[in-house]
């Protein structure tokens, strides 16, 4: 028994060794050196790599970069019409003689002394951290208000035979005072009434309207718009402003492309809401809104879309941004899992589905190249371009444009067909869409989709034709990987036809492996897999011309998307470390990349130089979990003037949320030495060396901005417990040790005891 307890230990111990192993750097070399020099510059790095992916999901648009607070202002939820309004008296939607076309809902108060209703704006509806509805906080307003902050608040009113007045108050602890709007004196027209309302304090609530007399009162398109929003006052931002931490958020990325709308949004649902860029123009009470795919109506989570981030400021954003406008439009046909094109294409291929039927079903989903319809749309796309880049006065759409407030034209580069499509049905409009492009705006870029996976059938599909066919396209693979892919597949692009078609990794984000719930999975260890992937594209330049993280914008407790790079609420914002790697990476690169030869285990690397501000960056991506010394020699650059490294790190599990900011860029100033730098580089990091040389001494090299007020007054250190895989593989194995020991322990004794009856003897 002795010899068996001893031996038990010993497979303890080596158990124990085995899971802790992951995390020892016994005997592991613990520097990263390397020589970089001129001679080893190899690909172009475009200035294009690092963008941005803006579509309205998760309250990204209306509710979260658009400064309207009001939510369902037109009364047009086609499943609850008075959605996140409170109604105190009799009143009813109607549609007979409404304001327009586009939104012909509007609310008739009936009158009888007093009338209140207080709209709710864009609330939020879970419990922290979960998908938990919480009827509290779907019953709460949650517009955020700032202290000294002017609103205008306006509605179209339409008098019957009302007599009376109508007021208007910011509704929240502080505030309560009324606004009397001026009524028009004429009856049975619809007019605009407008006022301003200042908020006395930071705090959230919601906009109360009080009609006091007798009659009946039509009112609609009702608005509360802050004047310190982005835009505001502007001629062009003439219909919307933006929220301006969010826009300001945005800008600290210096994006060199945005890609819009969507994402599914780019397509729709139906037929009758298949995206129409030309009802998104104008002013916002004439645009035509409707449901967003991304709504929960069943459980009171109603979502419209009111295209108050229509392309006209989708293009003036970009204009602002200083980045390149990147338009998705779809194919003419609506989104494939919407239209379970998957189910319907196995069930024709194993003749479950006859070859009339499988055409009726796509002309159910698609419009058809050489009909009417197909060639309506194509001139849709040509009218799209028109608005964009024309500049003949005489054109109708280029007029539109002035009108709505911009003059010159945006001049985009790129027209994207189709978001995240695949197989015959998108070939087939494709191919007529390209052709109808490329003959009419050669100078344009055509954007083609390498369907939604990561690896497999439909993606191999997607890459034959484009070989084939349109190998002068800009492909757009999208990924949402875990498990550490990322990390598994730095490689990927190494093995790309450098002839063919180049990619636009459009949306991607990695997910830790076991790390994480909702925006805690927006953590370091995540963002330190996607720096390990970046630095691979700059690596293959040559091939990968475009990337941009997915999504972008996400309301807390009212997420449809589990991981987003900017997190927001009523009052502020939640940069996470994810937002950071691209903050960083995007602000520190050049344009030629250059081979290091670094080798060292755990790391991750990536160098360039930019030989117009002759400026150099060396990024390494510590994956390790212990500290590295870094000793670079420079070679044909001339003298160095200076250098500094940028860096990010912490724990795995470190993430920022409302109430606690773990995780932020920091600098620190390198050492230099001749021609060399060193410094050192903490474990589970992302690190970005800077060197100035030749005539730059480095004062004009890009300084690390301030963080939210929000997210400076809750800095603290990250001390939450997290079960990583290794920790929890080596918990397991130890488990199993434990246990299998146990199990000999008990053997033994019962076989002890069988040997003792055997052989007679009492125990």
């Amino acid at each position: 028994m002795r010899k068996k307890g001893f031996l038990l230990s010993i497979v303890l111990i080596l158990v124990l060794a085995l899971g802790l192993g992951i995390f020892c750097a016994c005997g592991a070399k613990k520097d990263v050196s390397a020589t970089i020099s001129k001679d080893n510059m190899g690909v172009e790095i475009a200035d294009t790599l690092y963008g941005l992916f803006l579509e309205d999901i998760s309250y990204a648009g209306d509710g979260g970069l658009i400064s309207e607070l009001v939510n369902n202002g037109s009364f047009e939820y086609e499943a609850n019409k008075t959605a996140y309004w409170n109604i105190d008296g009799n009143a009813e939607v109607k549609k007979e003689s409404g304001l327009n076309t586009a939104n012909p809902s509007y609310l008739r108060l009936a009158v009888d002394g007093e009338t209140k209703l207080e709209n709710l704006g864009y609330i939020e509806y879970y419990d922290y951290l979960t998908k938990n509805y919480n009827k509290d906080k779907m019953n709460t307003a949650d517009m955020g208000f700032h202290k000294d902050v002017d609103y205008d608040v306006s509605l179209y009113v339409r008098l019957n035979d009302f007599e009376g007045t109508l007021s208007a108050q910011l509704s929240s602890p502080s505030n309560g005072e009324n606004v009397s709007l001026t009524l028009p004196s004429q009856k049975g027209e619809w007019v605009k009434v407008s006022g301003v309302l200042i908020s006395k304090a930071t705090e959230d609530g919601g906009l109360l309207l009080t009609a006091q007399g007798k009659g009946n009162l039509d009112i609609d398109f009702v608005s509360l718009v802050p004047h310190d929003s982005y835009g505001y006052g502007r001629q062009e931002w003439k219909y919307a402003s933006l929220r301006q931490d969010l826009f300001d958020a945005l800008d600290e990325l210096s994006p060199a492309f945005v890609r819009f709308p969507g994402g599914c949004l780019a397509e729709g649902d139906t037929f009758e809401h298949l995206f129409d860029w030309k009802k998104t123009i104008g002013p916002l009470e004439e645009r035509e809104q409707y449901h967003n795919i991304w709504r929960d109506e069943d459980n009171g989570k109603f979502y419209n879309n009111t295209f108050a981030l229509g392309y006209h400021e989708y293009f003036q954003l970009c204009e602002d941004l200083g980045a390149r406008a990147l338009p998705i439009l779809n194919v003419g046909m609506i989104c494939q899992f919407q239209a379970k094109y998957n189910k319907n294409a196995k069930k024709y291929a194993q003749g479950k589905m006859s070859k009339d039927e499988w055409e009726k079903y796509l002309d159910s989903v698609a419009l058809r190249p050489g009909t009417a319809e197909f060639d309506s749309y194509i001139q849709d796309i040509m009218d799209l371009i028109d608005y964009a880049n024309g500049t003949d006065t005489n054109n109708e759409w280029v007029q539109k444009r002035i009108q709505n407030g911009h003059a010159e034209p945006f001049n985009i580069e790129y027209i994207g067909l189709g978001n995240e499509n695949w197989g015959e049905l998108y070939w087939r409009n494709f191919d007529a869409l390209y052709k109808a492009v490329r003959e009419a705006h050669p100078e344009l870029t055509v954007i083609s989709s390498a369907s939604y996976q990561f690896n497999g059938e439909r993606f191999d599909d997607s890459w034959e034709h484009i070989h084939k066919d349109y190998a002068d396209t800009l492909v757009d693979e999208h990924y949402y990987t875990s498990q550490n892919k990322l990390f598994k597949h730095n490689d990927r692009y190494d093995s790309y036809d450098r002839d063919s078609a180049k990619v636009f990794v459009g949306e991607y984000a990695a997910s830790s492996w076991g790390i994480g719930k909702y925006w805690s999975q927006n953590n370091l260890w995540s963002a330190v897999e996607e720096a390990s992937y970046l630095t691979a594209l700059e690596r293959n330049g040559d091939v990968v011309k475009m990337a941009s993280y997915a999504p972008t914008f996400a309301k807390i407790n009212a997420q449809c998307w589990d991981i987003n790079m900017i997190w927001f609420d009523s009052q502020g914002i939640v940069l996470t470390p994810n937002y950071f790697n691209q903050m960083l990476f995007a602000n520190n690169t050049g344009s030629r990349y250059i081979d290091t030869g670094i080798t060292a285990k755990g790391i991750y690397s990536s160098a360039s130089v930019d030989e117009e501000s002759q400026s150099i960056f060396v990024k390494l991506v510590n994956v390790n979990d212990y500290a590295m010394d870094v000793n670079l020699a420079f070679d044909g650059f001339g003298k160095i003037n200076a250098s500094s490294m940028q860096y990010m790190s912490g724990e795995r599990g470190a993430y920022n949320a409302p109430d606690m900011t773990t995780v932020a860029p920091k600098q620190v100033d390198c050492n230099i030495d001749g021609d060399s730098v060193s410094t050192s580089i903490d474990g589970q990091s992302i690190n970005i060396i800077r060197i100035y040389y030749g005539d730059n001494d480095g004062s004009t090299a890009y300084k690390l901005p301030e963080l939210p007020q929000n997210m400076q007054n809750e800095i603290t250190t990250f001390d939450k417990f997290v079960m990583t895989p290794e920790l929890g593989f080596a918990v397991g194995m130890m488990g199993i040790a434990v246990l299998l020991t146990l199990a000999f322990v008990v053997i033994a004794r019962i076989n002890k005891k069988l040997i003792y009856k055997k052989v007679g003897i009492k125990k």
